[in-house]
């Protein structure tokens, strides 16, 4: 049996040959939502591809400059508290704790003491760190924008309004999942160095 990526035309994805597939050996199944939400899964994949190819020229990964980023962003003095991280970063409180050990060990952040609160801690981006973000922007930019050429302007704006518009629905439908740490934030590929 051929996989449905080989037997695609140049007008079709992956997915068209999977619906196929479907159709052929049940043909009364309704599997519209897969044409979505099977192509919205291989595109973050294959985006995620294409990131980490270009940050790993500046030895870091997408979670890396997620992390990066979302201190650079919030402006001076470019720290977060653990909590505030993991809601940016859309991440367990576990996992934010091992990116940023291993961000501390290359001197891209530090943690600091929060005046604010006795007990705690702040993340808080090293002037490497920021040199790293302004380096690694303009970058990481060019290539969301070569990863998006197939689509004109127009196009994906209207992608975007699209995605806003589930993304809004996901996260209500989601919000009071404990398993699923969501960000009120921007979704981060709508973000900026």
């Amino acid at each position: 049996m051929r996989h449905p990526a080989r037997q695609r035309s140049a007008e079709s994805d992956h997915v068209d040959g999977v619906l196929a597939e479907w159709r052929k050996e049940q043909p009364a199944l309704d599997t519209s939502p897969v044409a979505v939400v099977a192509r919205i899964g291989r595109a973050a994949s294959l985006l995620d591809r294409g990131l980490n190819a270009n940050f790993a020229r500046y030895g870091i990964t997408r979670t890396d400059w997620d992390a990066l980023a979302s201190l650079r962003r919030v402006g001076a003095p470019y720290q977060r508290t653990p909590t505030a991280l993991y809601r940016a970063l859309m991440r367990t409180s576990g996992g934010v704790t091992h990116i940023v050990d291993r961000l501390e060990q290359r001197d891209l952040v530090e943690r600091v003491p929060d005046p604010d609160d006795r007990r705690g801690l702040l993340v808080r981006l090293t002037r490497k760190g920021r040199a790293l973000v302004e380096r690694a922007g303009p970058s990481h930019l060019d290539t969301e924008r070569h990863m998006l050429a197939p689509l004109t302007k127009q196009e994906q704006t209207e992608l975007a309004r699209l995605l806003r518009k589930l993304l809004i629905g996901l996260e209500a439908q989601f919000a009071d999942s404990p398993a699923t740490p969501l960000s009120i934030e921007a979704p981060t590929e709508h973000r900026s160095p």
